[in-house]
């Protein structure tokens, strides 16, 4: 089983992502996760966050998601995949993949901007910040849309959710 929690930088992905693995993980071993930041660390942030460059860590990550799913992992991913092709690509490839989309509103995003990614790049700082000057294209069709506008704790109640979606969508836990 393949869980993709996506959305853009400081949706809540990466606090999903990370609670859902931890709970899930004492029920399931063979589960592991990604978090988009950590993966790109993996290869030594060799790439910048330009669309090609996002477009060469989308290859790299479905790839390998692809590849630990085919030997039965349950993997938890939170990564944001900025081309919808990706996605489609996962769901035609990547068998019991199951997509989360976190939808959360601009104005809070700027709130939360622990990594004063939108700080820099309204000022002009910094460039290539999806959802600034690169456009964030919503997934098409997701599993399941959880809009976020509160709290971690409001966000962690919605693992019950995932897993009854899971379970209703005859996604194949290993």
């Amino acid at each position: 089983m393949v869980v993709w929690i996506t959305g853009i930088s400081a949706s809540g992905k990466s606090t999903l992502g990370k609670y859902f693995f931890k709970k899930f993980k004492k029920k399931k071993k063979n589960t592991i996760f990604f978090d988009g930041d950590e993966f790109r660390k993996i290869f030594h942030d060799d790439i910048k966050y330009t669309l090609k460059d996002r477009d060469t860590n989308a290859t790299r990550l479905t790839s390998l998601v692809k590849y630990l799913s085919d030997q039965k992992t349950n993997i938890i991913i939170s990564a944001n995949i900025t081309s919808q092709k990706f996605r489609d690509w996962c769901k035609k490839n990547v068998k019991n993949y199951f997509e989360i989309f976190i939808n959360t509103p601009i104005e809070v995003l700027k709130k939360r901007d622990y990594k004063k990614l939108y700080k820099n790049a309204f000022s002009g700082k910094i460039k290539n910040v999806v959802g600034v000057d690169i456009k964030f294209i919503k997934p098409k069709n997701p599993d399941l849309i959880i809009n976020n506008s509160s709290t971690k704790r409001d966000l962690y109640l919605n693992y019950n959710k995932i897993l009854k979606e899971i379970k209703t969508r005859k996604i194949k836990i290993y």
